[in-house]
C-alpha cells in the first residue's frame, strides 16, 4: 500500500513549504498533506556553495516530508480489492462480504457504509 500511495502522491511543494496531494480515483476530490516548512526557507544563500548545500538539504527534507505525507494518507485512503483503484474513505465502503469502493459495491449490488461520511 505504501508503494501505491507514493506513486500517487503529487508534489505541491514550494521553495518555502513541502506539500503533497492525492486524488481519489472515484470522486476526484483532492486530499492535501499537512504543509511542512523548509528549515532554510528564510535564509538567503548568498554564495553558490551555500546554494548547493541548501538544495541538498531541501531534497533531503522533501524526501522526509513525502514519507510523512504517505503515512498521513494511509489513514485516509484504501485500495479497492476489485478495481484496484486508490479511493478516499468517503468512497470506500465497509460491506458485509468484502470492503469495496462505492462503484464496485454498486455494480455488485453490495450495500455498505463509508469508512468516513
Amino acid at each position: 500500500m505504501t508503494n501505491l500511495l507514493s506513486s500517487h502522491l503529487e508534489d505541491r511543494s514550494t521553495p518555502q513549504y513541502f506539500c503533497f496531494s492525492i486524488r481519489c480515483e472515484v470522486c476526484g476530490e483532492f486530499w492535501y498533506s499537512s504543509s511542512i516548512p523548509f528549515s532554510k526557507a528564510l535564509q538567503a544563500a548568498e554564495h553558490r556553495e551555500k546554494k548547493e548545500l541548501y538544495d541538498a538539504i531541501y531534497q533531503r527534507e522533501k524526501q522526509r516530508a513525502m514519507q510523512a505525507a504517505g503515512q498521513e494518507a494511509r489513514e485516509l485512503f484504501s485500495q479497492c480489492p476489485i478495481c484496484r483503484r486508490l479511493v478516499c474513505d468517503a468512497c470506500f465502503l465497509i460491506c458485509d462480504e468484502m470492503d469495496l469502493c462505492r462503484e464496485c459495491a454498486g455494480r455488485m449490488e453490495e450495500s455498505g457504509e463509508p469508512v468516513a461520511p
